[in-house]
């Protein structure tokens, strides 16, 4: 290898990134052949002899369109051999990515459930390589990635490892796909760009016995590209770089030429055996063949494989074989892949097949179903590929591969696509089809929603219901409860419930009481819409009956009625039976592959889990959410996610997350004013509450909620979202205008039927009234609307309210002058803060405490959390539980946690912990104990 010139600063830049805690990334760009790849080694050079566990991948012209090629590049040959110590589940999701993994995995996998989940569990692994002295991770010729390594970046990005981790990229920037642009933007990134190498560095590089006007002319024409330089160098001519390079590849004999044609076919890296075949030799001719590809560096080792020295010495070798051999070498390269995967067969196929080939169109196909999970963008492209080569004969086969490609491109966030591919399946189903036509139209009127097209979605249902013929019951019930989800999704509840209305009758009629449970749901939404409390916990009792009692399998058949329920049982103040349906609809959500609701269910799980005090549980769900809505490219499911983040952040006192998911929660929804608009406007005001910003709180609450009257919140909601209101005009020093928000949140509430059915709006006006009894002095008056607000809260489960209820009443104690009452009251605040690990308010507490006269110390870590430091607070209680011999159940019960919160702690505890089984997480966590 040359010696390095010329790229000492550029070293030292990403050298010093070394340093940085957390992700670090960094971006190498330049042109082809300018010294990207050789920075790279000498980098991972300094980064191993400084103690970092290091990897590299490169990815391939062709085979970058395989989901994570790159990533695989890089990490599968480091695991043969070992387990990584990640639990079953995480290695089920990346035993379909990694081939080193397969045969470690459990033999039940999940059918699906989100590539989110795929990232996850892929961003668990970087993690786990990366401990303990930290990881660098270079990828090279990221320009020719696919775009789930794209999305992985995203995720990192937006979720950063806990330890550290610095991840190169190198690419040409002329070529950088949008989607990389895109996960980039998200971060801030380290920039590195190589500009060519001066006369000078020309002339250190090349030695002197080079004449000064034969390096004139080698700086001149090489541009100062290293590359080319070499090129130009070894050939002794003057001449163009593409022209230097196919007259070395002229001067091969025979065999050498044709193997570096058929390596060329191949892409980089390649094996013997495979080579051989593709370039008809027999494999001892191919290896001495090699070997001198190899004296003449036109290909490398590497490892067991080769490569080419650079992947424009490859396109020379490929650009100049002869159309004709290519198409061959193609054809024998699918035939010698025969028994590797389809992924890896699917690039040479779509290059040879002929129209009518149906084997090429079942390969193709069935390549695209096996990465519909984790690169749906690359399943998007095989599928065009297998519907080009269908002769126009089999008009219902390309109906099919067509609806299979909008669901594709619907899942990579194509949406507008999707939309167009969609709609010709609709124009091209005959009438005389009316299931078909019906799964057709309600595909289409979801990827309107997703679109913000509410509107539009309705008409399409409200057509084709209209020209369904009476017969066919089952398809009209199943446009109608879609109907029912297009109003309530956009949370426009008033919706037509005449639909509804005989959906529900219909479906009783024809026995199917999954639909009958999802009818019902609806009917539990539109109620509480149209603010008649009493008609929705009516319909929300009926409902979770129906489903309670349905199989899985039945359930999973659709799963709108567990999401609805849920939502429904969430706005009606059931948090932990509405957790409970999410748990069911989330679990049959991964079994199923099923991804529609997965938003809605993740968010609901979010507000459930804050709502019970879960807030850590809560955190990463809502994160998780975020996740697939940034994965959908649908602005409706991210105002959705980032809103129900930013309150969960709030309640953390997470202020910079919460400010941020308030502002991206408001950012999605852009020209649009509606009941989602009003929400992330409550949560932004609320993020800017914690932030000192009470001003601009109470102006974009009341900008985004349609003006002084908050017209765009449904009644039975005003004293759930627009509570900051009254904290910030408090905060204002506008008592006067925090007690005008607080006198209409109880007329709204007073107004609806059944209003004083929900405690827990009770409770939210009580605690309004003491902030302001507070602000102005009256004192008894606080402590009696606090101690309402404390009571109404415990009633409905809502855990941190009643802390911030029971906070407010210390707070009016000490202002009364009862001392030791309030400190009682503090003290017990203080315990639930630190056991909902929620330590800025906890410390908040203790501040008053202290204020008091009180000697209020915040505790110290626990002995096993402290020998523990990895863990949460509410994993180190879980995991002292599992120590004392508690189950699951047992656990359940003493935490008042659900079974699916409890099982993912353990989970999580096991893979923090490097433990396979329970009695070794017991063990682990007694020998810390002891240990400390």
């Amino acid at each position: 290898m040359a010696h390095f010139v010329g790229r000492a600063e550029e070293l030292a830049v990403l050298t010093a990134l070394l340093a940085r805690p957390g992700l670090c990334i960094a971006e190498v760009v330049g042109e082809p052949g300018i010294g990207k790849t050789r920075l790279l080694a000498e980098f991972r050079a300094v980064a191993a002899a400084n103690g970092h566990r290091v990897l590299a991948g490169q990815a391939g012209e062709l085979s970058g369109t395989a989901p994570f090629s790159v990533l695989v590049d890089a990490v599968d040959d480091v695991l043969v051999g070992s387990r990584p110590a990640l639990d079953d589940q995480t290695l089920a999701l990346l035993a379909d990515v990694l081939p080193s993994i397969e045969d470690l995995a459990p033999a039940h996998r999940p059918a699906g459930g989100g590539r989110y989940r795929v990232h996850g569990a892929l961003s668990e692994l970087l993690e786990w390589l990366a401990a303990p002295a930290g990881l660098v991770l270079t990828l090279d010729d990221v320009h020719w990635a696919d775009e789930a390594t794209s999305e992985l970046l995203s995720r990192l990005v937006r979720r950063p490892p806990r330890v550290p981790m610095m991840i190169v990229l190198a690419y040409r920037p002329l070529q950088q796909p949008p989607h990389l642009s895109a996960s980039l933007a998200t971060g801030n990134s380290e920039f590195v760009e190589l500009a060519p190498l001066s006369r000078d560095q020309v002339a250190e590089l090349v030695g002197p016995d080079v004449s000064q006007h034969r390096l004139s002319q080698l700086h001149d024409l090489s541009g100062g590209n290293p590359l080319y330089l070499d090129a130009l160098s070894k050939a002794g001519t003057v001449a163009s770089f593409d022209a230097v390079l196919h007259a070395e590849l002229a001067m091969l004999a025979e065999p050498e030429r044709l193997i570096a044609h058929a390596a060329a076919v191949l892409d980089d890296p390649f094996e013997l055996a495979t080579v051989a075949r593709v370039a008809e030799l027999p494999e001892r001719a191919a290896k001495g063949a090699l070997d001198e590809l190899v004296v003449r560096d036109l290909v490398r080792t590497d490892g067991g494989k080769w490569r080419y020295r650079h992947p424009l010495v490859r396109r020379a070798a490929y650009g100049s074989a002869s159309r004709g051999w290519l198409h061959g070498a193609h054809s024998r390269a699918a035939r010698a892949l025969v028994d590797a995967p389809v992924v890896q067969q699917a690039p040479h196929v779509m290059r040879v097949a002929r129209v009518g080939d149906q084997d090429a169109i079942a390969l193709l196909t069935s390549a695209a179903r096996e990465t519909f999970v984790h690169g749906p963008a690359t399943a998007a492209q095989w599928l065009r590929a297998a519907i080009d080569l269908l002769p126009e004969t089999v008009a219902d086969q390309r109906l099919g591969l067509l609806a299979e490609l909008g669901h594709a491109l619907v899942l990579s966030g194509s949406l507008h696509e999707s939309r167009q591919v969609l709609q010709t399946v609709l124009h091209q189903l005959p009438p005389d089809e009316p299931a078909r036509r019906a799964a057709a139209v309600v595909a289409c009127a979801r990827v309107e929603q997703l679109l913000g097209h509410h509107q539009e979605a309705r008409g399409l249902l409200l057509a084709e219901l209209r020209r369904l013929p009476m017969t066919h019951r089952r398809e009209k019930v199943l446009l109608e409860l879609e109907l029912g989800s297009v109003g309530l999704i956009s949370c426009d509840f008033q919706i037509d419930i005449r639909w509804i209305d005989d959906a529900l009758a219909t479906a009783r009629e024809l026995g199917d009481r999954a639909m009958e449970a999802e009818a019902c749901a609806v009917q539990a939404l539109a109620a509480y819409g149209a603010a008649d409390a009493t008609a929705a916990l009516e319909w929300q009792r009926e409902s979770a009956m129906l489903i309670d009692q349905l199989s899985d399998d039945d359930l999973a058949a659709n799963l709108n009625g567990p999401a609805t329920l849920s939502w429904a049982e969430l706005y009606l103040a059931r948090p932990r039976v509405a957790l409970r349906h999410l748990d069911r609809g989330l679990a049959l959500s991964v079994r199923t592959g099923q991804s529609h609701q997965l938003v809605y269910l993740l968010t609901g799980k979010a507000m459930a889990q804050l709502l019970l005090g879960d807030l850590v549980d809560a955190s990463a769900s809502a994160a998780e959410a975020v996740e697939v809505a940034e994965l959908s490219a649908s602005d409706k499911l991210r105002a959705s996610s980032y809103t129900i983040q930013a309150m969960v952040e709030t309640s953390r006192r997470n202020r910079g997350l919460a400010l941020r998911a308030g502002k991206r929660a408001v950012r999605a929804c852009v020209g649009t004013l509606d009941w989602w608009s009003a929400v992330a406007g409550c949560a932004l005001g609320g993020a800017r509450l914690i932030n000192g910003e009470a001003d601009a709180a109470v102006a974009d609450l009341v900008r985004l909620s349609g003006g002084p009257e908050l017209p765009l919140l449904d009644p039975l909601h005003r004293p759930v979202f627009a509570r900051s209101l009254v904290a910030a005009e408090v905060s204002r020093g506008r008592p006067a205008d925090a007690r005008r928000w607080t006198v209409m949140m109880e007329q709204a509430v007073a107004e609806s039927s059944g209003g004083d059915l929900l405690a827990n709006r009770a409770g939210h006006i009580a605690y309004c009234h003491a902030t302001v009894h507070m602000s102005v002095g009256q004192t008894r008056d606080a402590i009696e609307c606090a101690t309402r607000a404390m009571s109404a809260f415990h009633v409905t489960d809502h855990v941190v309210q009643e802390m911030e209820s029971r906070e407010l009443l210390g707070l009016a104690l000490a202002a009364s002058g009862d001392t030791d009452a309030a400190i009682n009251e503090l003290a017990e605040v203080a315990k639930q803060y630190e056991l909902c690990d929620m330590p800025g308010r906890r410390d908040g507490v203790y501040q008053q405490l202290r204020a008091l006269g009180y000697n209020a110390v915040a505790p110290r870590r626990s002995t096993q959390r402290a020998a523990l430091p990895q863990l949460t607070a509410r994993e180190t209680e879980v995991a002292a539980l599992v120590a004392d011999g508690l189950t699951n159940r047992e656990i359940m019960q003493r935490l008042r946690l659900s079974r699916r919160t409890v099982e993912t702690h353990i989970s999580n505890i096991r893979g923090k912990l490097e433990v396979e089984s329970r009695a070794a997480l017991a063990a682990t966590v007694i020998r810390a104990g002891q240990a400390s």
